[in-house]
């Protein structure tokens, strides 16, 4: 499914990239990227906010083409450098950088087909404007055109072990984005590969998920297989050394087992409940009357006419 989302063929409006400090999530948004730019169908928009414009440009291919356009707002994020008047800076007035509708109109880029916005990380504008405002630019992205263009994709990614509220913030972004995707570090399953856990909404309303590991080669290419879990086995192992130790008998001071002989004579062994049933002449019943009962030897039903 990654590679599907990557390549268009699984149509995604926002696709949020969530990694931790266990695992980057920037190689992969770094394959978004280049996927895009090799589409070469739409405006690509590539917004740099935690990385300078030459780490996104190293190792890409195509980046200088014209349908590329790279915005720096990492050197001058909060606009203080190009600020020429003291009082915008002690107002902390932003000129520029401070907001991805500002950063996509001030580009002079006209065309008939619609952009693709990929945003390299959206915890500097979360920390600098707060989370409502960074969601609201994000849904303005989606909903409505930036300087006469349609944005047809954005592709963001978000340090979920960094983000302010975050177990209130990620599940607005998930609600928001139409394709989730969390990336994890490799496990035995994975044979040495980071995971994508993926979570799609396709337009119809099926919710689709898929958990897969993935490999990013040197030309930001993205193979992709299905996670199928390892079980142990026990193969070249003593089979009888396995069973006795999960045996109780194993971890007590005394015998919980029995023996041949043991098991031989309680198989011989006739219950006192069994014995007159077992007999050939059949079942039958003895009563031994007590010292304190009542007996009356009289017919009960005498005085009937029967």
């Amino acid at each position: 499914m990654l590679s599907s989302i990557l390549t268009g063929k699984q149509k995604s409006v926002l696709v949020c990239i969530q990694d931790s400090l266990e695992q980057s999530g920037f190689p992969l948004l770094k394959a978004f990227v280049q996927h895009a730019v090799d589409r070469k169908e739409n405006h690509v928009h590539i917004i740099c906010y935690e990385h300078p414009t030459g780490k996104m440009k190293n190792g890409l291919k195509n980046s200088g083409e014209d349908h590329v356009h790279f915005h720096d707002c990492f050197t001058d994020h909060r606009g203080w450098i190009e600020s020429q008047k003291k009082e915008n800076i002690k107002s902390g007035v932003n000129t520029r950088g401070n907001s991805l509708l500002s950063v996509l109109q001030s580009s002079l880029v006209t065309s008939t087909n619609d952009c693709v916005v990929i945003i390299d990380s959206l915890m500097p504008l979360i920390y600098y404007n707060g989370f409502t405002k960074c969601y609201r630019e994000l849904h303005s992205l989606l909903t409505k055109s930036v300087n006469g263009l349609a944005v047809s994709q954005v592709v963001c990614l978000v340090h979920k072990d960094t983000l302010p509220d975050a177990h209130a913030a990620l599940p607005q972004l998930c609600h928001l984005a139409a394709t989730i995707v969390r990336v994890g570090p490799f496990t035995q399953s994975s044979r040495g590969n980071p995971i994508a856990h993926i979570i799609h909404k396709k337009q119809g309303g099926k919710v689709l998920k898929r958990a897969e590991y993935y490999f990013i080669d040197a030309d930001n290419r993205v193979k992709s297989e299905d996670l199928t879990v390892v079980v142990p086995t026990t193969t070249g192992m003593n089979k009888e050394m396995i069973d006795d130790s999960n045996l109780p008998q194993n971890l007590t001071t005394f015998k919980l087992s029995l023996g041949q002989q043991e098991k031989q004579a309680r198989s011989q062994l006739v219950l006192p409940y069994l014995r007159r049933v077992n007999s050939e002449k059949g079942g039958e019943v003895f009563y031994q009357p007590d010292a304190a009962d009542d007996w009356d030897e009289e017919d009960p039903d005498d005085d009937l006419d029967i």
